[in-house]
């Protein structure tokens, strides 16, 4: 699903991005120090990758064993949030963990949009594990060659 929030005013977003990107950082030496969370989903999961062209941003996502009925993706302002969960591995009976390094439970993630997106025309899909969210720029938004006479 994917939605798109709009504000009612337009404030320029370079101070929230700010903000936002100091607490993330907060929250990842915070991780480092401590030795990293153990909690049903760690912080960067998932592993993102982003790289834009003149057409637009593309995001992919490695997320294995996520039904894609439970993947959200919603855009605000100048914001991608990816979230949803995983379930829990079911255990055989008699059986233990040795080793458990895979997470499951609720995740989020969310990314700056370096422009606007046309929301519109913003497309999804998953194959083998990866999520890949292709979002065009919108029309203004777009590198324009202009002529030097």
């Amino acid at each position: 699903m994917i939605v798109m929030w709009k504000s009612v005013y337009r404030r320029p977003a370079w101070p929230r991005r700010m903000l936002w990107r100091d607490l993330q950082g907060f929250q990842g030496n915070m991780e480092f120090l401590l030795g990293g969370t153990r909690g049903p989903v760690q912080s960067r999961f998932p592993m993102i990758n982003g790289w834009v062209n003149d057409e637009g941003l593309i995001v992919t996502a490695e997320i294995p064993g996520v039904d894609p009925a439970e993947i959200d993706i919603s855009i605000m302002d100048e914001s991608l949030t990816l979230s949803g969960s995983r379930d829990s591995e079911e255990l055989p009976e008699g059986s233990e963990y040795i080793r458990r390094e895979r997470s499951d439970g609720k995740f989020s993630r969310t990314i700056e949009l370096p422009f606007r997106v046309d929301v519109d025309a913003v497309e999804a899909q998953i194959q083998n594990g990866v999520l890949k969210v292709e979002l065009p720029r919108l029309p203004e938004e777009k590198p324009r060659k202009v002529k030097v006479n």
